[in-house]
């Protein structure tokens, strides 16, 4: 008996999509919660993005997955689970705290556009990832933060040679050390993203593409007799 229960595990697509955000959603919390992103906000709203950001890396993946062996109108069954799984597991999060997906629903869905359209127009790594971690965040951009680092290395150096302006030294290495911490939080952003896309893929591929379609079709049936 419990070897039928885990087949139907492996690849039961309700069982593998709820499985596979709840994995993303901790994960990518857990990881953009670490100093060395230098991401000062609340648990609260690095979990709001962390969940937001967990739904598009796994629509993402199934798209992959399913690439060349689901049209279009096959995939409703994959978007009716993803899409329950999602708010089921929004609203355990944040009706705590008076947040609910009915209300949130448009926002969010916004911005998982804005990461797909960032995926199709940012092709290659690091720069495809770097953007996504600036929607996350709100980050300025690592090109930005490194010239103005180096505008503030030539203004440091000169105010080290001048005593007029001793008192402002201390305060310029204490930015220019935070923007270096920043610049620095665009390479882990190139560690964590990967290994979520990565690993999205591993979980979903197993699933059951047939029962998918199967799913897909009922939902299309409803739709004819409402």
């Amino acid at each position: 008996m419990q070897f039928f229960l885990r087949n139907k595990e492996l690849s039961d697509p309700a069982i593998i999509v709820n499985s596979c955000l709840e994995f993303l959603f901790n994960r990518i919390t857990d990881d953009l919660d670490r100093e060395g992103y230098s991401w000062n906000k609340p648990w609260g709203v690095k979990r709001f993005e962390s969940i937001v950001l967990a739904k598009f890396i796994l629509d993402y993946s199934f798209e992959k997955i399913a690439e060349g062996q689901l049209a279009e109108e096959d995939k409703t069954g994959y978007y009716d689970l993803s899409d329950t799984s999602f708010s089921n597991m929004f609203n355990s999060e944040f009706s705590p705290v008076g947040m609910n997906f009915d209300d949130m629903q448009e926002g969010i869905r916004e911005k998982v556009d804005e990461y797909f359209k960032i995926r199709q127009e940012y092709h290659r790594p690091p720069e495809c990832y770097y953007q996504i971690y600036m929607l996350i965040t709100g980050s300025q951009s690592r090109e930005e933060y490194e010239e103005e680092i180096k505008k503030k290395t030539v203004g440091l150096e000169f105010m080290r040679n001048n005593e007029n302006f001793a008192t402002m030294v201390k305060q310029y290495e204490i930015q220019i050390n935070q923007m270096n911490q920043k610049v620095a939080a665009f390479d882990l952003a190139d560690i964590m993203l990967p290994h979520m896309f990565r690993s999205a893929r591993q979980k979903l591929k197993t699933i059951n593409i047939k029962k998918i379609k199967v799913l897909s079709k009922k939902l299309a049936k409803k739709e004819i007799k409402k």
